[in-house]
């Protein structure tokens, strides 16, 4: 009951936080159309001076790293557990599990792709 409530508080927490930050865009969007019409130069936005999103190109880069991080990782500890003679942890694992490992290296590898076509994309313009 208690995480219900949790979720419930913390739900209306962020629709509120949005509620907020809707209501001063639309403040600053009226003060500009305002500005417009009396036809004076506008300020740069607040937006424009300083970003505040995530850079998602940190993000490809980190999660690049990570999952061919992980991938290696389970490819590696999968291997040697096949490399035993059989026991009682390994009998039931198929042959050629190991190679799910791939699955993620190969992710990391498409983020890293991505980040890097972007980058060079970015230098280019």
């Amino acid at each position: 009951m208690e995480f219900v409530a949790f979720v419930g508080v913390l739900a209306c927490y962020v629709a509120f936080r949005q509620w907020m930050q809707h209501d001063r865009r639309r403040m600053v969007h009226r003060e500009r159309l305002a500005a417009i019409e009396k036809g004076i130069e506008l300020p740069p936005l607040e937006q424009e001076v300083q970003r505040s999103r995530w850079n998602v190109q940190r993000f490809l880069l980190w999660f690049g790293c990570l999952d061919i991080a992980v991938g290696v990782g389970v490819y590696i500890v999968l291997s040697v557990m096949m490399s035993f003679p059989p026991n009682k942890f390994t009998e039931e694992l198929p042959q050629g599990i190991q190679y799910v490992g791939v699955i993620p290296v190969g992710m990391g590898i498409a983020h890293l792709i991505a980040y890097f076509v972007e980058t060079r994309r970015r230098a280019i313009s």
